[in-house]
């Protein structure tokens, strides 16, 4: 059982947690429900409750029986918020400003989304790389 079904689950009021077989009351992710419902703002409030007694407090059936309690029957599916994993700089670039900047290439990258080009160009020919060179770095 995927967390999406357990998100339909909690909005059906007519299926309780006992009646589930014990592979899909293990296969429940307090977190991941938490965050899957933390995507519609109007369930903001109602995660938010009940989250401090997630760590331990409650049982996952006191959990899901809250949810089917609290939320709405009506299922809407909210798009899963994914994180971006390539970056949008030259790897040679970031290593760069994290060298210059002595910080991690994390933080260097942030830098570098508050600069503008010509700020990047101007720091770059600071450090004294070249002009060729900064436009291969600038460019990807």
């Amino acid at each position: 059982m995927t967390p999406f079904d357990f998100l339909k689950l909690v909005h059906n009021k007519k299926v309780n947690w006992e009646d589930l077989t014990e592979e899909e009351q293990k296969a429940w992710n307090t977190f991941i429900i938490n965050r899957a419902l933390s995507f519609t703002s109007n369930y903001l409030d109602i995660v938010n409750k009940i989250q401090p007694y997630t760590g331990g407090q409650l049982t996952p059936a006191e959990i899901f029986k809250y949810y089917q309690f609290m939320l709405p029957s009506n299922f809407r599916f909210q798009k899963w918020i994914k994180g971006t994993k390539t970056s949008k700089y030259n790897k040679n670039l970031v290593e760069i400003v994290s060298a210059y900047l002595e910080c991690s290439n994390k933080q260097a990258e942030d830098y570098l989304n508050i600069l503008d080009k010509k700020e990047i160009k101007a720091l770059l020919q600071h450090i004294g790389i070249q002009d060729s060179e900064v436009k291969k770095l600038i460019k990807k």
